[in-house]
């Protein structure tokens, strides 16, 4: 790979991980760049609206709206996207919960890359173009528990469990015995006895015609969130809404965890 470019596609998702963006000293020691290479190419990406820059003597650098057109083009020319955007929009307004999509992003994260809002006075933080590691949502989870556990394993670096949403998952067994409960009724749920939330996610995988993962869904609950029969019925929509897109996407079998049912 050419070598400007590699440092170029480093800089971008560096500043990405950073809402607050970053100094161009901040880019040069978390890289360990030369401060004349950075200085150049962010030019270039300022100079190309990839970045955005504040006024000063030390710019603070966050990714440009070239950066969003690019991105919103490859959404816009993937079958997942219109496959996705009207049984989402159904499931939005017919349980009007907020419900969101995300893709995996590298090997440990995922980004939103849809959200459906439901008209309640509560809503969530996150947004599209939002990057998360895998154990800290439901939708993480659910893209994990389409994976044999020993790529599971492969996966997941120790360090992230300090970042989980579940207190109870806290090693690779743990987090095994929950991704295998999670098999077994179909979805992720985060509600559990010792994590009591004002919100509940439920969760699940989208498989391609090859079975091969693509994203995730999920249910944020917001109405009653602490009640098991609303939980469980919302955790059957989920799966019926992946399922529903998996098989837009060309995927065959009747059940999203049928690898696992052999």
């Amino acid at each position: 790979m050419n070598n400007t470019v590699q440092k170029t596609h480093e800089i971008l998702k560096l500043i990405a991980k950073n809402k607050d963006g970053l100094t161009l000293a901040q880019i040069v020691k978390a890289l360990e760049l030369p401060k004349s290479t950075v200085f150049n190419i962010v030019r270039s990406l300022v100079s190309l609206e990839m970045l955005r820059a504040t006024e000063g003597p030390f710019p603070v650098y966050r990714l440009g709206i070239e950066t969003f057109r690019i991105g919103l083009s490859y959404i816009n020319g993937t079958s997942l996207d219109s496959a996705a955007r009207p049984i989402l929009s159904s499931l939005c307004h017919e349980i009007n919960e907020t419900v969101f999509m995300s893709i995996p992003s590298g090997k440990t994260e995922l980004v939103y890359i849809m959200k459906y809002l439901s008209d309640s006075q509560y809503q969530t933080i996150s947004s599209v173009g939002t990057v998360r590691p895998l154990l800290s949502i439901a939708m993480g989870k659910a893209m994990l528990s389409v994976m044999p556990d020993e790529e599971i394993i492969q996966t997941i670096p120790e360090e992230m469990f300090t970042e989980c949403s579940v207190p109870s998952i806290t090693d690779y067994d743990s987090l095994l015995e929950f991704i295998h409960c999670a098999r077994r009724q179909g979805y992720v749920s985060e509600n559990t006895a010792e994590n009591p939330q004002f919100a509940s996610p439920v969760a699940a995988p989208v498989l391609d015609m090859n079975s091969k993962l693509v994203g995730a869904i999920s249910i944020v609950i917001m109405r009653d969130p602490n009640n098991p029969e609303r939980i469980r019925e919302l955790g059957r929509r989920v799966n019926a809404a992946a399922l529903a897109i998996s098989r837009e996407m060309g995927y065959l079998k009747e059940d999203l965890f049928y690898a696992f049912r052999q």
